[in-house]
């Protein structure tokens, strides 16, 4: 029994350090990612709607979105930007969707993606994304918007992202449902 012992003290040991080293090293790098996350949102949101809007978190956004942001210029009014993370085929696919108070879209832009590059990467491609543009309601892909030829299931998280924020602010009541598409 004694022989068993040592090994299981020595494994604790490690363990006990490893997770501490891992604590510290969190708490000093949070600030640092977190600071990175806000820059890459900002440079997202301020692609959507151009450079020097503001933006605020919006309270009340439900559960199968990240965040929404009620963006302003000069004092008015521009939209909302909503912030959703479908699954792709290679991960996530972390996105700012920018709707206009009518409801149409603005524009996409994906902040992180992990899809195949070649393939599913070129759902980030700018002419891919503005295929979403001045359409409002539910959208359906091959109707609304093609999908790419090899990356359908990106497509698809992509479609379900737009979705999944146009619903978000429909449900909130800060955009209508009804589908104008133009």
């Amino acid at each position: 029994m004694k022989h068993y012992l040592k090994p299981v003290i020595s494994l604790t040991v490690i363990c006990l350090t490893v997770g501490l080293l891992l604590s510290v090293v969190n708490v000093l790098t949070a600030d640092k990612i977190a600071e990175n996350l806000s820059a890459a949102e900002k440079a997202a949101v301020e692609k959507v709607f151009g450079a020097g809007v503001e933006y605020s978190r919006t309270e009340g956004a439900p559960d199968t979105v990240d965040t929404v942001y009620r963006v302003t210029s000069d004092g008015e009014m521009r939209g909302y930007c909503v912030t959703v993370s479908p699954n792709g085929f290679g991960g996530n696919i972390d996105m700012v969707v920018g709707v206009a108070s009518d409801g149409k879209i603005i524009g996409v832009a994906i902040t992180a993606l992990s899809e195949t590059p070649g393939l599913g990467s070129r759902v980030n491609d700018d002419g891919y994304l503005s295929g979403y543009n001045g359409h409002s309601g539910q959208l359906a892909l091959g109707t609304d918007v093609q999908a790419i030829s090899g990356a359908t299931i990106s497509s698809r998280s992509v479609m379900s992202g737009v979705n999944t924020a146009l619903g978000a602010l429909a449900s909130m009541g800060l955009v209508g449902e009804e589908k104008a598409n133009g």
